[in-house]
């Protein structure tokens, strides 16, 4: 019998089997990396023995890496509605070195969703189907106790950032273009979509981490069934004024101040926080042995996420035709002149200031002092 098999991380499975065959995205497995790690952290702080389900299994991949390699969990309910891909995850579970109870569903996921409420909800879902998590974010929220992780995938990356508006305003009820800070601009998207559908019944969709792929977005929330928690998060959701001179702003403004040019407003987006630094601490010291999360936390622990949007500085410099600076030398400049400024998980060249848009701008013709590091 012919079998497809993939290495990934500690584990070994199959996508395929005679006829049946199991969805596996090769790009995705720094994400699985990083969700292990996250949902990891997120259980030791719980003090462990919980319960994770996930509605799109495909080859099973995320959960069973999860049982080997991750801490905290003893069940696991795995659910596809393709019988073909649920006896895939089945042998993939079973041929593996697992850790704790394997349960098997073959529904729809919101009607995966429902048995999940009438059996008491779980700590941990993570949602991630082909496409964007939107159409299952209410339901599966209503799946996860009170204090519980969940985390959604979004694939659809071009309507996120701005590129087919008309799609974002229709699917996310957000008007955007595209900008500099793209991928945290695609990433608010998804954590305003999440917290929205949240609030309908009342509930705090908290952001404790989100991560930017070409080819995805990722979020985690911690879940509060609390209708206060849920309006300060409202409160949090604004209007940001875009200019294409790089100058963004959350107050309203026609023109831009520096350029004089007509500006753009983009929302509503969440603006508020959504790094959970203790979380992501713990997830750090679990990363010993995968460098690439360790890089991208020890980022995120870095991170003013405070300061909603990034400046790329490789636009600015295109902007304002100069030699592209350090970043590390702008971020030194900016700190001694007193500014709060960090570097950001969302881009390579990006930074995040409270510095005035003018005194950044003035930085960038110091060439001298910002020879390249």
């Amino acid at each position: 019998m012919q079998k497809n098999q993939v290495e990934e991380g500690n584990v070994k499975i199959v996508t395929k089997i005679g006829n049946d065959t199991a969805f596996y995205n090769p790009l995705g497995k720094f994400s699985r990396s990083i969700f292990v790690k996250i949902f990891s952290a997120y259980a030791i702080s719980r003090g462990g023995n919980l319960t994770y389900a996930e509605p799109f299994s495909g080859s099973g991949i995320k959960g069973i890496r999860l049982s080997v390699e991750g801490e905290g969990f003893s069940t696991f309910i795995f659910n596809d509605i393709d019988e073909g891909s649920l006896r895939i995850t089945k042998e993939n579970w079973e041929n593996n070195s697992v850790k704790g109870e394997g349960i098997f569903y073959n529904l729809d996921a919101n009607d995966f969703f429902q048995s999940l409420v009438n059996k008491g909800r779980v700590d941990g879902l993570d949602v991630d189907p082909f496409g964007s998590s939107s159409p299952y974010i209410f339901n599966a929220i209503r799946a996860v106790k009170g204090g519980g992780l969940i985390s959604f995938t979004f694939t659809d990356t071009q309507v996120l950032g701005g590129i087919h508006s008309e799609a974002l305003e229709k699917r996310y009820h957000i008007r955007a273009k595209k900008v500099q800070f793209l991928k945290e601009l695609q990433a608010r998207i998804a954590i305003t979509n999440v917290i929205l559908e949240a609030s309908i019944i009342n509930i705090a969709a908290l952001p404790v981490f989100a991560h930017v792929d070409k080819h995805y977005v990722r979020t985690y929330h911690i879940i509060k069934p609390k209708a206060s928690l849920s309006s300060e998060l409202i409160k949090n959701i604004k209007y940001i004024t875009v200019s294409d001179c790089g100058y963004n702003s959350l107050e309203e403004a026609l023109y831009c101040p520096y350029c004089g040019k007509p500006t753009d407003s983009i929302g509503p987006l969440y603006v508020g926080n959504i790094f959970n630094k203790d979380l992501i601490k713990k997830a750090h010291e679990l990363s010993k042995d995968c460098k690439s999360c360790a890089e991208l936390f020890e980022i995120a622990l870095e991170e003013n996420d405070n300061i909603p949007f990034f400046y790329d500085t490789r636009y600015l410099a295109s902007i304002l035709r100069t030699a592209t600076p350090s970043k590390n030398m702008l971020l030194k400049m900016l700190r001694a002149s007193g500014f709060k400024s960090s570097p950001t998980v969302f881009c390579p060249t990006g930074i995040k200031t409270c510095a005035p848009f003018g005194v950044l701008e003035s930085m960038f013709y110091v060439k001298e002092s910002l020879a390249k590091t």
